[in-house]
């Protein structure tokens, strides 16, 4: 199995699951078990799925193996490390807020 599709099979599993998880807490009357994960359990049952998806994403975009990104990380110089993570951070916040800003309307 290629890099890339592995990825989608990861961004599609994970996302599924974090969106089902999501869907939940935003309307607990749908919850279809009795008991309702809290504390850590519920924290580990909602952020695995959304790492793997995360880790999905990365390897599809990049085609390479999410274990090989960080040696191509490190070959950059520390100015692009610096520019590139502030490109990283100031995106990932801009995308999250979006989403907030547009769920809450």
């Amino acid at each position: 199995m290629s890099v890339r599709m592995r990825g989608l099979l990861y961004l599609v599993a994970g996302g599924g699951v974090f969106a089902l998880f999501a869907f939940w807490i935003a309307n607990p009357e749908h919850y279809p078990f009795s008991y309702y994960p809290a504390g850590i359990g519920g924290a580990l049952a909602i952020g695995a799925p959304g790492a793997a998806a995360i880790v999905g994403l990365i390897e599809l975009v990049s085609g390479k193996p999410f274990h090989k990104i960080e040696e191509s990380w490190a070959e950059l110089s520390g100015l692009q490390r610096f520019l590139g993570g502030t490109l990283i951070v100031l995106v990932g916040g801009a995308v999250v807020f979006t989403a907030i800003a547009m769920v809450m309307v």
